[in-house]
């Protein structure tokens, strides 16, 4: 993968265990990657997978029993000579309620559960601002919030409503314009269109697209579902029991993925464009990460499984040049069996749908 010449986030080895001592529950295995200033970075997987432990990991937000047991996350605050690089894992919990928000904030998947239920929106919005700027006036700080809501195409009569008066794309485009009230450097969202319907999702992942180019942050954006990452992200992380297993450019990605799990991600769900194609899906169920097989843990599922896979964990690994890593043993060089047509193509074809 290239070098990151001005990170965001920078993130090297990092784990994440559900209990302790012999019952703990590797939930994110040695994730290492670096985030680029006003880049997408689109995490990928099924349920289970670890990606929304990843976020609530890197935030400090995870729930007991889940327990950081190793790595290192770096958040770099600002651009200018005052610019600092923060180590996440050793902050006091001051120091983090002073970044968040303001440097780095989060959108959950369920906006109804993330807002109160006993206050209006405005109340929301306005709590957020007074928070982080005392000397702000209450005009100003009403003002700010219909100016948010405006970023989200939600008129500012929103603001006198309770969560339940809004429909679920409206309180999810609500906690959007929060994240972006004090102008962060990262977003991290964790499947924030899941339970919104196909046209409003796509509704979403367009103002994405245009508030990402105005305001310039950055942005971790988790899902099950790799179309709409095509869209959005200018790289793909796709994880699979706690790993990743394969990282590369958006589009590179799409047009030809390179491990066995990613394509069948991609069968899962049907193409945003062109014509309609058979979705093929995955057989079986995500490992027990309490019981994972022996070597490659999606060797059971994989229909190009080899003796090696049983026996040998890939590890994760540059191909193309470097523009791309994959866990797979089926890249390795020292591997006599033919790569999958399926795994090698670049097909223009499917270029054409992604645009």
């Amino acid at each position: 993968m290239t070098t990151s010449s001005n990170p965001v986030l920078e993130v090297s080895h990092f784990n994440v265990d559900y209990g302790v001592g012999a019952a703990a529950v590797r939930a994110v295995d040695n994730v290492t990657f670096t985030l680029e200033r006003a880049h997408v970075l689109g995490v990928a997987g099924e349920s289970g997978s670890g990606k929304s432990t990843l976020a609530y990991g890197l935030t400090r937000l995870l729930r007991a029993p889940g327990i950081i047991t190793g790595g290192d996350v770096h958040l770099h605050l600002g651009t200018d000579a005052d610019a600092r690089r923060m180590d996440l894992l050793a902050a006091s919990e001051a120091e983090l309620r002073a970044i968040r928000w303001k440097h780095i904030s989060v959108v959950m998947q369920s906006a109804l559960n993330a807002l109160n239920p006993v206050r209006k929106i405005g109340k929301e919005f306005d709590e957020v601002l007074k928070t982080h700027n005392r000397s702000m006036s209450k005009s100003a700080r009403k003002d700010r919030a219909r100016e948010l809501l405006g970023l989200v195409n939600l008129t500012p009569d929103r603001l006198e409503r309770y969560p339940h008066e809004l429909s679920g794309g409206q309180r999810q485009r609500v906690m959007i314009a929060m994240a972006l009230a004090l102008q962060p450097e990262l977003v991290i969202m964790d499947e924030p269109t899941t339970a919104l319907d196909v046209v409003t999702q796509r509704e979403i992942v367009a103002e994405l697209q245009k508030l990402r180019q105005e305001l310039g942050f950055a942005l971790i954006f988790i899902t099950h579902d790799l179309s709409l990452l095509v869209e959005l992200a200018d790289e793909i992380m796709v994880m699979y029991a706690g790993r990743i297993v394969e990282r590369a450019p958006a589009l590179e990605l799409y047009r030809g993925p390179r491990h066995p799990y990613t394509l069948g991600l991609m069968g899962s769900f049907p193409p945003l464009h062109g014509e309609r194609k058979v979705m093929t899906g995955i057989p079986g169920s995500p490992p027990n990460l309490k019981d994972l097989p022996g070597g490659c843990a999606f060797h059971p599922r994989c229909p190009y499984a080899m003796e090696r896979c049983t026996l040998e964990d890939p590890m994760l690994s540059p191909i193309e040049d470097g523009q791309r890593t994959v866990a797979c043993w089926l890249h390795d060089p020292s591997v006599s069996a033919a790569v999958p047509v399926e795994l090698r193509r670049k097909d223009a074809a499917l270029a054409g749908e992604a645009g």
